[in-house]
């Protein structure tokens, strides 16, 4: 009995992260110097974006997420932080934001700890928690038309509905562990 429900134990651990649900709240962790719990409590909405070089699909929204950066990087209402989960090293990843002028929160999520929190998926993946903790947008961050995430920010501030979640979008696969 005890070996079965050490074996148990083991496999759910090694389950990858349930998906977060739409309009539900979303779980506090750690964004740096900041707590997601911390800024919600504040009234911000949160955008999270999974970001890569190394993944053939994440440069070609590097545009999209520089113009999210400068349209909200001194919103008082609004943390965007761009995460590196993919793998790439950590100089290449900080030089990248550097060199790009970001000045919103970049990390380097060596040990995982966002992707098994927000279970991403993939690279361009975005999250929006709007300023009561809920998850308001779950998807890619543009589309051929628009930048969804710029789009899903400004809904969440403005109270108004989301771009549609979970659009099919590129990006390579993001492993939690």
């Amino acid at each position: 009995m005890k070996v079965a429900m050490t074996i148990a134990m083991a496999l759910l651990a090694m389950a990858p992260a349930a998906d977060l649900e739409l309009g539900k709240p979303v779980g506090d962790v750690a964004l740096g110097k900041d707590s997601l719990a911390e800024l919600t409590k504040e009234g911000k909405v949160v955008a999270v974006y999974f970001w890569s070089s190394d993944c053939p699909y994440g440069p070609p929204n590097f545009e999209n997420i520089k113009k999210v950066d400068a349209t909200y990087a001194d919103n008082a209402k609004v943390k965007v932080v761009i995460v590196s989960s993919f793998g790439e090293p950590e100089a290449k990843a900080t030089a990248w934001a550097k060199d790009s002028g970001i000045r919103g929160s970049f990390l380097y999520d060596s040990d995982k700890h966002l992707a098994k929190h927000f279970n991403p998926k993939k690279v361009n993946a975005t999250f929006v928690i709007d300023a009561k903790g809920n998850l308001f947008y779950r998807g890619g961050i543009a589309n051929d038309k628009e930048n969804l995430l710029l789009e899903a920010i400004k809904a969440a501030l403005d109270g108004k509905a989301p771009p549609a979640s979970d659009q099919k979008f590129e990006g390579c696969g993001i492993r939690a562990s």
